[in-house]
This record gives structure tokens, C-alpha cells and sequence, in this order.
């Protein structure tokens, strides 16, 4: 057999039976103490090598079992991290509400005499200077075509499509658009409307200014009211340049818009005005 020929296990065989017969052959000779000693001195190795196993799986088992309580441990802290991230993107929401809340407010308490619809961008057209937006309110809300559209820093535009639930703004600074304008410093007036060559740089124009209009670099622009759009007084922007027309020989003034339209999500549309 194979078995008898591994020089291993005929060495633990003859060890095995020494351990065994040894002791034995004492014992009856009545050297029972001898006996046991003997026992003990062949077995210590034995019992080395049983107590060295023992003791690495004890430590496999602690070790395992840490393991699990660590990954259990981490389980916890990553739903609690989620839990916490959750709740810190709902006070943010919050915060947006509360502000969004407080800006129509603040519009309220500035312009007593308008009634207002508040709408949430929902689209937009592309390009470096969002010109025209959709917002989620319609016929339903009492939206008409022409309604002027604002929020807290000035003029957006208005109303230029309407459905059920939603609405299209075009901006100040589109082609088709004009407010009747005037600067307060000095009272001069003249009709701010978007150009072509302007749009891309999200800006716009007034003309129609007299030659000898008092308009300077700085000077802050308002709607004056004229037309069936806008009401008066409402922020446009502010003057950045002033040049001569060289075939009216009137003066044109660049503005920039008070509005960032690159960062629009809420808007207020005016549905009513005492004029």
C-alpha cells in the first residue's frame, strides 16, 4: 500500500505506538508515576501544536468577527450619511423656497398695485444668453399674451404664447422686444429693444434718444410706463456706452440688462396694474 510506504506516516505510526507502549509496559511494572511522566514528556509537542492551532483559529474567529462588526459599523455610517445628505438637500430646498418666498414678498411690498402669478422655469431656449423661457403657467392661472414678466432685480420681459399650463417669455434683450424707457437722472427718454448684434452678448440698446439728451455712461435706466406692456418705474439695467448714430446723428446708448438670464428659475408674471 502506498500509505506504508510515506516515510511520514510510518514515523508517526512508530512514535504512536512507542507513546502507547512505553507507558504501558511501565505501568504494569508499577512505575505509574515514571508512567505519566513519560506520557507528558512524549505528548508536549502534541500538545504545542494542538494549542498553536487552537489558538489561530480563535484568532481567524476573533478576526472574522471583527471584520463583520466593521462592516456592520460602516453599513451604519453610510446610512447615516445618507440620511444626513438627504436632510441637508431638503433644507436647501427649503432654503430656495424661503428665499424664492421672501423675493416675492419684497415685490409685493414695493409694488402694492400689482396682482402677480408666480411661474418655475421649465425650459429654455440654448445659446451663451437665455432669450426666451417657458414657465408652468397658463390660461389656467389667468396668463395672457403681453403680460410683463419681472422678478426682484428688474424687467425679464413678456409674455409672448400661452397654453394651459404654461407660458413664453421673450426677453429684453430679443430682436422683437421694446420697453418705452427713460433715465432718472436726467429725464431723458427713448425705447430700449434688443438688436441682433447685441443678443449674443446679453445686452441691449435705447434709441430713439435726442441729440442733445443728458445720457451718461452709469446712468440707471427705467421703464416710463408708455405703451400697453409695462408699467413704470420698473429696473431695466444700466448705460455702459453712449455713441452718435452716424445717419440719425441721434444718440444710442448700450444697457445691461439688471437681470442675469443665465440664472433664471422663478419669475413673477404682472396679470394686473393700476397705470
Amino acid at each position: 500500500m502506498k500509505l506504508l510506504k510515506n516515510k511520514f506516516f510510518i514515523i508517526c505510526l512508530c512514535v504512536a505506538v512507542v507513546i502507547c507502549a512505553v507507558p504501558s509496559t511501565f505501568a504494569l511494572m508499577g512505575y505509574r508515576g515514571l508512567a505519566r511522566n513519560i506520557v507528558g514528556t512524549l505528548t508536549v509537542p502534541f500538545r504545542w501544536c494542538g494549542t498553536v492551532v487552537g489558538n489561530a483559529f480563535e484568532g481567524f474567529g476573533k478576526y472574522f468577527g471583527s471584520m463583520d462588526a466593521l462592516r456592520e459599523e460602516k453599513e451604519a455610517l453610510e446610512s447615516e450619511n445618507a440620511a444626513l445628505e438627504e436632510r441637508l438637500e431638503q433644507a436647501e430646498l427649503l432654503e430656495q423656497e424661503n428665499e424664492r418666498l421672501r423675493k416675492y414678498l419684497d415685490m409685493k411690498n414695493s409694488y402694492p398695485s400689482f396682482t402677480m402669478e408666480d411661474g418655475m422655469v421649465i425650459s429654455y431656449s440654448a445659446g451663451n444668453y437665455m432669450t426666451s423661457f417657458t414657465l408652468n403657467r397658463g390660461t389656467l392661472h389667468g396668463i395672457k399674451v403681453n403680460m410683463p414678466v419681472v422678478v426682484t432685480e428688474g424687467i425679464v420681459g413678456y409674455v409672448t404664447d400661452v397654453g394651459l399650463n404654461w407660458c413664453m417669455v421673450s426677453s429684453v434683450i430679443e430682436t422683437a422686444s421694446s420697453v418705452g424707457a427713460y433715465v432718472p437722472r436726467s429725464g431723458a427718454t427713448g425705447i430700449v429693444s434688443g438688436d441682433a448684434s447685441l443678443r449674443n452678448e446679453g445686452i441691449c440698446k435705447i434709441s430713439y434718444l435726442d441729440a442733445n439728451a443728458d445720457i451718461q455712461v452709469g446712468d440707471t435706466v427705467l421703464s416710463s410706463g408708455t405703451g400697453s406692456v409695462y408699467p413704470a418705474d420698473l429696473k431695466i439695467g444700466e448705460v455702459i456706452a453712449v455713441e452718435v448714430d452716424e445717419y440719425s446723428r441721434s444718440l444710442i446708448a448700450t444697457v445691461k440688462p439688471s437681470v442675469d438670464f443665465t440664472n433664471l428659475r422663478y419669475m413673477m408674471i404682472i396679470t394686473g396694474y393700476e397705470k
